[in-house]
């Protein structure tokens, strides 16, 4: 069952800080029955001077280096995922500064599923690539002690992939990416120590990458519903986006009566009414209105 002081959220991000804050209101401020009583921690390697902490999350966190796009992503997930182990509370939601749960119902709904599935992570799957997408998931904070570190490993029957060669091949990052990086430490999480061996003769389709995902991954992974393939911006089941387009975004909030928050007020074009306050004292003595 869904109770919000279950819940631990982990945002992270390098960039987008305008999405983050704009997150961290949807979160904290409109998602009026449950937003207060979720812990949320901010994990950010990007410049301190664009992201401000003290802005609603309970734990802030800076690495103060970003080794880059791929790498960057694995030491934002290690150091939220490892923080939230040694936490109390019993489930870990992770996703990017621009992935919105738009509704309070939308990221219950997900929460619940997942909770009542048993298993022990969620993520989307993709349905070309067949590999867990990190750009949102859950996971069970026991199964952490299994998972992490998230190693820069890839698994080899999915580096021989044929296929899956070719399509890497044409990417800036590779076999260097954060996907690849997940299934590999998913695989060892859930393995008994042995290698599960793939013929290489049945490695060489899209078809064959697919089949050889292993088992034992299937069977400890709720994977959440996500539409739109292959770019899966929007879930309306979740109230789920993850979208840059700024009009679009603007678009979904209205449609949502969305509006609490200072930075939501302002990228929607609401005024913001305030109140005059009067015999504010200065310094010296004399006081004056704001």
């Amino acid at each position: 069952m869904f109770n919000p002081i279950d819940i631990h959220i982990i945002l992270i991000g390098c960039q987008r800080t305008q999405d983050y804050r704009l997150n961290l209101e949807l979160l904290r401020y409109n998602y009026v029955d449950c937003g207060p009583l979720l812990w949320i921690t901010t994990v950010f390697n990007g410049d301190q001077n664009k992201c401000a902490s003290g802005a609603g999350e309970n734990t802030f966190i800076h690495l103060p280096e970003n080794r880059g796009y791929g790498y960057g992503a694995l030491d934002s997930f290690n150091e939220g995922l490892d923080f939230a182990r040694s936490g109390y509370r019993p489930y870990v939601a992770i996703f990017n500064f621009d992935v919105w749960f738009l509704t309070q119902g939308g990221f219950q709904q997900a929460m619940t599923e997942f909770i009542e599935s048993g298993k022990d992570f969620a993520a989307g799957y993709h349905q070309t690539h067949h590999w867990a997408m990190t750009d949102c998931m859950f996971f069970k904070r026991e199964f952490l002690e299994e998972l992490l570190p998230i190693q820069d490993k890839v698994l080899m029957s999915r580096k021989d992939n044929k296929w899956l060669q070719n399509e890497m091949s044409g990417t800036e990052l590779g076999f260097e990416n954060m996907e690849e990086w997940m299934m590999h430490s998913l695989n060892r999480a859930v393995s008994d120590g042995g290698v599960r061996k793939i013929d290489q003769q049945k490695n060489k389709t899209n078809d064959d990458l697919m089949n050889n995902i292993d088992p034992k991954i299937i069977d400890a992974w709720f994977q959440l519903e996500r539409d739109g393939h292959p770019r899966y911006r929007l879930t309306k089941k979740y109230d789920l986006i993850h979208e840059h387009d700024d009009d679009i975004k603007r678009q979904l909030l209205q449609h949502h009566g969305i509006k609490r928050g200072h930075n939501i007020c302002k990228y929607l074009g609401i005024k913001i009414e305030h109140n005059v306050l009067n015999d504010v004292r200065q310094a010296d003595g004399s006081t004056m209105a704001i």
